[in-house]
């Protein structure tokens, strides 16, 4: 079941780029959750305003609606943001991780900001139940039993 593990995976982020163009509505992002997936920030929950700003090591926890509103700010400090998969790696049993790149050019900047990070991905079932997010693809793939 691990290559279909990876082709959810793939679906869900070629779903996220179609709504980040406009071409999908958010709520198609559901077809590939599990009711009662989270999303662990882990180091990026700093970005998240909830009236106190959590500690670096603090991992935030969140829903799929709650996410959409993470990206949101995590994008918004940009005029031009993309983002896309670099590897999409079958770590075994029901886990996949992605590597991903970044890029984004800040709001009156001529300058671009790169940077390159992990997601572990849970499947359970056909759907996605559980992604944690790690600041280095190094770390994710330490996370999923892997080196690289």
């Amino acid at each position: 079941m691990s290559q279909g593990n990876v082709e959810v995976v793939r679906a869900f982020l070629n779903t996220f780029a179609e709504v980040d163009e406009g071409l999908a509505e958010p709520e198609r992002l559901i077809e590939f959750a599990a009711p009662d997936a989270t999303l662990d920030l882990g180091a990026f929950s700093a970005v998240v305003e909830r009236g106190e700003k959590p500690s670096p090591l603090q991992s935030e926890v969140l829903g799929l609606e709650d996410f959409l509103k993470f990206r949101a700010a995590w994008m918004e400090p940009y005029d031009d943001f993309s983002y896309e998969p670099v590897k999409i790696i079958d770590a075994g049993g029901n886990v996949v991780v992605v590597i991903l790149h970044q890029r984004g050019k800040p709001h009156g900047s001529d300058s671009w900001v790169e940077m390159d990070y992990g997601i572990v991905y849970t499947v359970e079932e056909g759907l996605i139940s559980q992604a944690h997010f790690y600041a280095t693809p190094e770390q994710a793939l330490e996370a999923a039993g892997l080196s690289e």
